[in-house]
């Protein structure tokens, strides 16, 4: 069967920003012969594939279709699988089957970019893993990031590259992290609005509500991340202030049902600021927080547009293990477990991990 590659070609242009005499003149060929190309009228030499693919930031087997696909559905299930299977048998049988995935579809970049945020759940479940090999899930995560960055591939380079940003930032690269920042558009235009208005104008007003929830929620969550960022000793070294931040982000979490975690947040200050009494009932209501249902958001703002699931817990296994080495590890916790209630609450943490 004849293969058809020229709307692949057209396609992959248009995504790197390239005209057809563009292209054609990184290649030394004529206009017209890209576009025969584009028209499946003809086909490149066999000796301008590599230069071609470099052009169009991919290589061979993608340009010419050599592997099938997977679907945004078919990378959220297998990725699901493979982080359930690390959970229920530990990294290694997930490492192999997250490298067989990787090395049958080489050249999907959306499996790739997700491929590399499994690494941080590796790195969440398991923090008791010796250092070698939490290095090498680093460097994997960043080739990662590389080649998801390369492909040009939308807002996967986008988020890809500041991924890579934050990792150059935690290595202490400072000049490699301010270049890629520096390559990162300041603002990006929110299409959310004209989406919405497209679904009106198509008589689908359920979509059109659907895809304004969604964004409003994201946007929520962000404003949450840029509270908690503020409340960083190092950004504002001002104890009352982090105060005030952190009972706006808890109104935040009151009114949207986003999170609902902002007690470990005031624990942490309390602590500082050696108010043992408030750190003591922050603790049991951040530990009943963690042990018990999950707080959904506000049904009436986010229905039908975010679908959680009922009933499922507050926090993972792993971060209720996480808390529990911390507060039975870190001298800064031993004060405050000679509380009553701190100690009721932390034999409730250790009776969820058996559970």
């Amino acid at each position: 069967m004849e293969k058809k590659i020229g709307a692949r070609l057209a396609a992959l242009r248009r995504e790197m920003g390239l005209t057809q005499e563009k292209l054609a003149d990184m290649l030394g060929i004529s206009a017209p012969a890209v576009s025969k190309w584009e028209t499946d009228s003809s086909y490149p030499d066999i000796t301008l594939l590599c230069p071609l693919a470099r052009a169009l930031g991919t290589n061979v087997d993608t340009l010419l279709q050599f592997e099938d696909q997977l679907t945004d559905k078919e990378i959220t299930d297998k990725i699901t699988e493979i982080i359930e299977t690390a959970r229920q048998n530990g990294y290694e049988t997930a490492e192999t089957m997250l490298s067989a995935l990787l090395h049958n579809y080489p050249s999907s970049v959306p499996l790739k970019f997700n491929a590399a945020l499994t690494f941080d759940t590796f790195l969440f479940f398991f923090p008791d893993v010796d250092d070698l090999k939490k290095d090498a899930w680093i460097r994997e995560k960043k080739k990662l990031l590389m080649d998801v960055r390369s492909s040009r591939a939308g807002s996967y380079w986008q988020t890809a590259t500041l991924q890579l940003a934050t990792i150059a930032i935690h290595e202490n690269d400072l000049n490699l992290a301010e270049e890629l920042l520096q390559e990162l558009p300041e603002l990006t235009t929110d299409p959310t609005i004209a989406r919405s208005q497209l679904y009106l104008k198509k008589d689908e007003p359920e979509e059109a509500l659907k895809i304004i929830q969604k964004r409003l929620y994201s946007l929520i969550r962000q404003v949450q991340f840029c509270l908690m960022s503020m409340m960083n000793p190092n950004v504002i070294p001002d104890m009352d202030r982090e105060l005030e931040i952190c009972r706006v982000y808890e109104k935040i979490d009151d009114l949207f049902g986003c999170g609902g975690m902002s007690d470990g947040m005031f624990l942490e200050i309390y602590l500082r600021q050696n108010k043992m009494e408030e750190a003591a009932e922050c603790l049991t209501r951040y530990i009943n927080r963690l042990t018990g249902s999950a707080i959904l958001p506000k049904e009436f703002l986010f229905s039908p547009g975010l679908e959680p699931k009922e009933h499922q817990p507050a926090s993972t296994k792993e971060l209720r293990s996480m808390l529990l080495k911390a507060l039975t590890e870190e001298d800064s916790y031993e004060e405050l477990l000679q509380y009553p209630k701190c100690k009721e609450a932390l034999q409730k943490l250790e009776y969820s991990l058996k559970e």
